[in-house]
């Protein structure tokens, strides 16, 4: 166990935004309902916890564009007609 002062992901990321959540959020502001509020914000200034918190936002207001996976998501994967 390491210490919090100590943990090597930190530093990895040197608690900035990582390209694949910034993919994410780009992607996501397409389809979702709260894409309004992110859309004159600076991504690149974000740091790691406020992406993920964004990202989480994002989709749980995701609107997909396929009708099938509207459909899965209104009515869940395993409840098929």
């Amino acid at each position: 166990m390491t210490s919090r002062d100590d943990d090597w992901i930190d530093d990895f990321f040197n608690d900035e935004i990582s390209l694949v959540q910034l993919g994410i959020i780009e992607q996501l502001l397409i389809t979702s309902s709260s894409a309004y509020i992110y859309n004159n914000i600076n991504l690149l200034k974000l740091t790691y916890g406020e992406a993920e918190q964004i990202i989480k936002e994002l989709r749980e207001n995701d609107n997909p564009r396929d009708p099938r996976d509207q459909f899965y998501k209104i009515f869940g994967k395993n409840n098929r007609v």
